[in-house]
């Protein structure tokens, strides 16, 4: 059995991480110049593109040099963080360890180890505890937050107010953020959150050729005893379109095809498992990317989507006239749809009147979908 680096977990940490080599650039210099812009990051993109794991990056490189570290997600991130902050101000000062938070009416509190007295922290508490416990820091804290778009904007606005604050005092904090792309217009335009209004922002898009190339070349020349031939790596350099979760994805099941021959301690992979692990990546990208997302897409927009993609050209690109004369309708009636998507990465616009995909394979997979039918419109049909 070969070791399988890669990782098919969707928003999963995959075991080996590829790319992204200027943004982590920017962090590790961010890391030891206070004065820095990309001390706030802002990252946005598309769902499979290495949000998640970029910002686990992120933790990883900060742990490596001392600084404390505060993971969050996005249900109840502000009751996490002061729940992170008082454990960390626990352990260093005087104050138990049974400790709970009290946010917004929820939760208990943090009793001190002798004292029968019990402190309640609140969301009002979260700027003052946040300058303790930097003030108590010795090497520098890192925040980050996933999925913002689904962490109400109340909270965002108390995050920004507190680092804002801790940045004013010079403290060595830091704060990275990860969401969907209209995450970004929508919290940066709020009246409290001018601390990552200024933040640095970065998209995160499909890898170019060279960097997919060299990704794959360099995890497969790490795996012992397996030859992959380079016309096979370019093969599934085309496949994947540098998207990194399908990238994953191709690596994960050649592997996996590998393996289910009973491979010796060397192997060099043949034709045939280079097709069946494509062909059973791609099966698993749309059970676990493109189906969620077009479940998760009002009917509306669905039905631009397939019309979008039976009216693609050459190029790839679809008028937006020719779409709304599919849909026997006027392109005004279509704006808010067309600008829905284009919010949400799926569809980009790059010329005027014209629009494109932004997800790989979902152009056809829109149109598989609609003809395959679900299991209970086919039992239905055949009358069980």
């Amino acid at each position: 059995m070969l070791d399988n680096p890669f990782s098919s977990i969707f928003g999963g940490k995959p075991d080996v991480f590829f790319g992204r080599d200027r943004i982590l650039n920017l962090f590790n210099l961010a890391m030891v110049d206070k004065g820095s812009d990309d001390r706030a990051l802002f990252i946005t993109g598309t769902r499979g593109c290495g949000k998640t794991a970029l910002l686990e990056q992120f933790s990883i490189r900060a742990g490596q040099t001392k600084r404390t570290v505060i993971d969050l997600g996005p249900e109840n991130t502000i009751a996490q963080l002061i729940h992170e902050l008082a454990g960390y101000d626990e352990v260093s000062s005087t104050i138990s360890p049974q400790a709970s938070v009290n946010v917004l009416g929820i939760g208990g509190g943090i009793s001190a180890g002798s004292a029968s007295k019990t402190t309640y922290f609140g969301r009002e508490k979260l700027q003052s505890l946040l300058l303790d416990t930097c003030a108590k820091s010795k090497n520098g804290i890192l925040v980050t937050v996933d999925e913002v778009q689904k962490v109400p904007i109340e909270d965002i606005s108390s995050l920004c107010n507190a680092f804002q604050m801790a940045s004013r005092k010079g403290f060595d904090i830091m704060l990275a953020v990860a969401g969907l792309p209209y995450a970004y217009p929508s919290i940066i335009r709020h009246e409290g959150c001018t601390y990552l209004h200024r933040a640095s922002h970065e998209e995160l898009g499909l890898f170019a050729w060279e960097e997919a190339s060299e990704a794959f070349l360099s995890v497969f020349s790490a795996i012992k005893g397996l030859t992959i031939d380079r016309e096979f790596l370019d093969r599934m350099n085309q496949a994947s379109f540098g998207h990194p979760y399908i990238m994953q994805l191709l690596g994960y099941h050649l592997v996996l095809q590998v393996n289910h021959h009973n491979p010796g301690k060397k192997h060099e992979v043949t034709r045939e498992e280079l097709e069946e692990s494509i062909k059973m990546a791609l099966s698993a990208y749309e059970q676990r990317a493109l189906k969620p997302l077009l479940e998760e897409l009002p009917k509306n927009e669905r039905q631009y989507l397939l019309k979008m993609s039976e009216c693609l050209a050459d190029d790839r690109l679809a008028k937006t006239a020719d779409i709304a004369k599919a849909l026997n309708l006027p392109q005004n009636k279509l704006s808010r749809v067309r600008a829905y998507l284009i919010d949400q990465g799926i569809i980009a616009a790059p010329e005027h009147g014209k629009v494109m995909f932004c997800v790989p394979y979902l152009a056809d997979y829109v149109k598989k979908g609609e003809n395959a039918g679900n299991a209970v419109e086919v039992a239905r049909q055949r009358m069980v």
